[in-house]
């Protein structure tokens, strides 16, 4: 039950994983695209294309023209091209369409009141008590057109003007357009509720059918794995494109109703036009990305072949089938893991710049931020990062090893590149950083059992009325009763000190087996016991007082011989003081 739960909750944060990275891929993409589409846009607007030019005109007069684009209420009426007294061509083109509006809100005005007046230099076009614009000799040599020519087909273009304003702003049109738009709205919600519940329906089969063949234990294959993560990645992605649906779908429904009304007319053409533009723009840059796109694929190719030259070449060196003078075996595993980083970083500051958005000053800003904070609160982590790497090539232990790191014992069962994690008798786990563990000193007692067995001891204090070479053969007879003490090197007694009521007699063997140390000294002091105990020498741990009246000798009852009597208190004195004495006493 745990592990399916286990299983579950992993196949989750996978997913979570998965998604999130699909969408900051998506993101950032788009934002790569995005940047470009604006800068085309700016300049799409500064540049309009000038038609029907001549075969007699210049390129330079082409391109240097910037004509101003009447527009009443997002559809263009027409063009004007030469600044007048200062005012550049677009301020023209407002004010002309601020005139040509106010001329289609006059009931009175026809729109064939609308006419041209001739001049020597211009020709106004006007009403009878109005003057709408001019056209110069210079607007028609910039449209490639003759100042007749180019009047009259604006009188015709503002005529059209004002019949389109006045029908648009009448009330059977106002009317048209809120039916319109109630229509669409009835159908486009319901479409867009069964479309979210379709697409509800179909992840969640997925889903479902993603997590039975997860936690099935007949078809834990590497390719179904594989096929199983590809699913969960296109779960992920179709989640994005789904929200990007939903959008698309509400923006062009908003655009489709406000372009029913004059008054939000221009918004829609606007917002329409500029999602055109980006779309165009996005479809650009991944064209003009595809080179870059290209380059990564090949460097990640030769690091993937790269890291698996890695991985072999030490993975042999491990099993001792591959040996380079003065490198250990052992140093195998994390020296793969130091080239492998190192690899890694490489191949990311090479394939950086080919990233969109590489060149980003937001980017650049947030990657020196994130530095700062790294350097700051990182500090530890990299003196214990840097202690574990030269912990590993001092070999001062291994996993698996019995040692003892300042008042800790126990074996090692995990050494990485923070901390080292050892396992100690009770069955405690601690843990502790590589720098504590620099900073200290490490006593390893595998390194040397495994050669000629490393050496323990224990202290016991005898009386002095007990001959030293029964304490010495008694104390080697308890060392080589006891389970796991090696008979060769033999045990050995060393006599340290001589106190006050009692000689310390340390007794020293040799294990094989440091890790079963706590079992091997509780045996050896019952043995201790047993052997003294037999022998009727006492331990005097604590000491008794050196004056005896008799008392009974200080060992367990079992060992006390059956016709054991105390002795009786004795006092020896000088015989000539006895003598003396008695004469006294006779007289």
């Amino acid at each position: 039950m745990r592990s399916g739960v286990r299983k579950s909750k992993n196949l989750s944060l996978m997913k979570m994983t998965i998604r999130w990275v699909a969408t900051v891929m998506l993101v950032l993409c788009c934002y790569t695209a995005v940047c470009p589409a604006q800068k085309n846009a700016s300049q799409s607007k500064a540049q309009p294309a000038i038609q029907n030019a001549t075969e007699n005109e210049s390129a330079a007069d082409v391109i240097d023209v910037d004509p101003g684009i009447v527009v009443i209420e997002g559809r263009p009426i027409l063009r004007v091209y030469e600044s007048i007294a200062g005012v550049s061509p677009q301020e023209r083109a407002d004010r002309i369409a601020d005139r040509i509006v106010a001329v289609a809100k006059d009931p009175n005005t026809p729109p064939e009141a609308v006419g041209t007046d001739v001049h020597n230099e211009w020709t106004e076009i006007r009403t009878q008590d109005k003057v709408l614009m001019v056209v110069t000799a210079g607007d028609a040599r910039l449209a490639t057109r003759t100042r007749e020519r180019l009047a009259a087909e604006d009188v015709a273009s503002i005529r059209q003007a004002i019949l389109n304003y006045r029908h648009d702003h009448a009330w059977n049109s106002i009317l048209k357009a809120v039916g319109y738009t109630i229509l669409i709205t009835v159908v486009f919600i319901p479409a867009l509720l069964l479309l979210r519940k379709a697409l509800w329906l179909i992840r969640g089969r997925l889903e479902q059918w993603v997590n039975t063949r997860t936690e099935s234990e007949e078809t834990k294959t590497a390719w179904h794995i594989g096929f199983t993560y590809t699913i969960s990645l296109m779960i992920a992605l179709a989640t994005v494109f789904r929200w990007l649906l939903l959008i698309a779908l509400m923006q062009g429904y908003l655009t489709l109703t406000m372009r029913f009304f004059p008054y939000t007319r221009s918004v829609s053409l606007a917002v329409t036009g500029w999602l055109f533009s980006t779309l165009l723009a996005m479809a650009n840059s991944g064209l003009e990305y595809l080179p870059n796109l290209l380059v990564i694929a090949i460097i990640l190719a030769i690091a993937s072949q790269l890291l698996k030259l890695i991985g072999m070449i030490f993975g042999e060196i491990a099993k001792g089938n591959l040996s380079i003078k003065g490198f250990y075996p052992d140093w195998a595993e994390p020296t793969a893991k130091l080239v492998r980083v190192l690899a890694l970083v490489l191949v990311g500051v090479i394939i950086f710049p080919y990233l969109p958005g590489s060149r980003s000053r937001a980017l650049q800003g947030i990657s020196i931020f994130v530095g700062v904070l790294l350097s700051l609160g990182s500090s530890s982590a990299v003196a214990n990062g840097i202690a574990g790497i030269i912990l590993t090539y001092m070999r001062s232990f291994l996993v698996g090893d019995w040692v003892k790191i300042g008042d800790t014992v126990g074996e090692v069962v995990e050494k990485n590149i923070l901390v080292t994690r050892i396992l100690t008798p009770k069955q405690e786990v601690i843990t502790i950083p590589n720098a504590t563990v620099m900073n200290g000193s490490v006593m390893n007692y595998t390194r040397e059992a495994k050669i000629a067995g490393v050496i323990f001891h224990t202290t016991v204090t005898i009386g002095y009325d007990a001959p030293w070479t029964t304490v010495h053969q008694l104390l080697i007879e308890a060392a080589c009763a006891t389970k796991d003490v090696l008979s060769c090197p033999e045990p050995f007694v060393l006599q340290t000190a001589l106190n006050d009521f009692y000689v310390a007699y340390e007794l020293n063997a040799y294990t094989a087996k440091p890790r079963n140390m706590q079992f091997i000294y509780s045996e050896l002091h019952q043995n201790i016991q047993d052997k003294f105990n037999n022998a009727g020498v006492e331990i005097c741990s604590p000491h008794f007082s050196a004056l005896r009246d008799g008392n009974t000798i200080a060992i367990p009852r079992q060992y006390v011989a059956l016709d054991y009597h105390p002795h009786g208190f004795r006092i020896d004195s000088d015989p000539k003081e006895t003598t003396h004495t008695a004469g006294h006493a006779a007289d």
